[in-house]
């Protein structure tokens, strides 16, 4: 259960913040007392963030993750404004070309590794140097399908979420001794830009998909408050320990880790492991 104010002055960094997940998870957190660092690619994005007052509290910043002196120059000036950095929530991503991988444009499907993985690597490189002179701090990852399972006809996407996965395990064992945990989120179907390309694909997307979009049509989706609820759990001293996982928002009973976290920690659950053949 979240603890009213728990995140009162920790300075927060949220990339991706004009979405539907950065802006719930803005909203989420200015409620309990942050002081948000809010990223976005463009001016036009910036002003669409929800649920952030203006104000000292509150810094907008404008940049592209994939590139690297953008994101060390906007975090830098996190770090000017307020003094430290707590918490990192990178919540942008690239659907990248849907289809047959082999019919795919070479540069499009670049893009998507670019955006989800290369810009989640910029994002750490940047904001780790802080942390570890603040003794600590939080990161969270978005991920999303096919980090953890096949997902055809949505090559790019899969492939850079699973990456961005193993990222997450394996700056999980480099920072432990720095006080800094990593984990990553698979959200579930919530309703936004990228469900909307997912559905203008149709068929290229392939019949899973467009079960999916069926599915999404009549249920509405996951409630996107859902995300913002594990984003703060994770980014909370409820979740000091934990560390290293993939944990889903819809299929995981994450309310209940606070009194498991060293169990978890001492089993696979939540991480990319081959299983043996036999």
């Amino acid at each position: 259960m979240a603890i009213a104010g728990e995140m009162q002055d920790k300075v927060c960094l949220i990339a991706g913040a004009s979405g539907a997940i950065g802006s719930a998870v803005a909203e989420r957190f200015d409620r309990e007392g942050a002081r948000l660092a809010l990223g976005t690619r463009s001016r036009k994005a910036s002003e669409s963030v929800s649920g952030s007052p203006a104000g000292c509290r509150t810094l907008h910043l404008q940049f592209n993750v994939t590139r690297w002196e953008e994101v060390r120059d906007a975090v830098a000036r996190v770090r000017e404004h307020f003094g430290a950095l707590d918490v990192l929530v990178n919540c942008t991503g690239a659907q990248g070309p849907i289809g047959p991988a082999h019919t795919l444009p070479p540069g499009e499907w670049g893009r998507a590794i670019e955006v989800n993985l290369l810009g989640a690597f910029h994002l750490v490189r940047a904001v780790v140097p802080f942390m570890i002179e603040r003794g600590g701090g939080k990161i969270v990852h978005f991920s999303g399908g096919g980090a953890a399972y096949a997902r055809p006809f949505f090559s790019a996407y899969a492939a850079s979420k699973a990456a961005l996965v193993r990222l997450t395990e394996t700056l999980a064992e480099e920072l432990s001794e720095a006080n800094i945990q990593v984990n990553a989120v698979a959200p579930g179907p919530v309703r936004s830009r990228m469900w909307d390309e997912i559905r203008a694909a149709g068929a290229a997307g392939g019949p899973k998909a467009l079960r999916e979009i069926a599915e999404m049509e009549e249920t509405g989706g996951v409630p996107v408050g859902r995300a913002a609820a594990l984003a703060l759990f994770l980014a909370s001293s409820r979740s000091d320990g934990l560390t290293g996982r993939l944990i889903s928002g819809v299929h995981d009973r994450w309310e209940e880790f606070p009194g498991k976290i060293s169990e978890i920690m001492n089993a696979e659950g939540g991480t990319l492991r081959r299983v043996p053949l036999g």
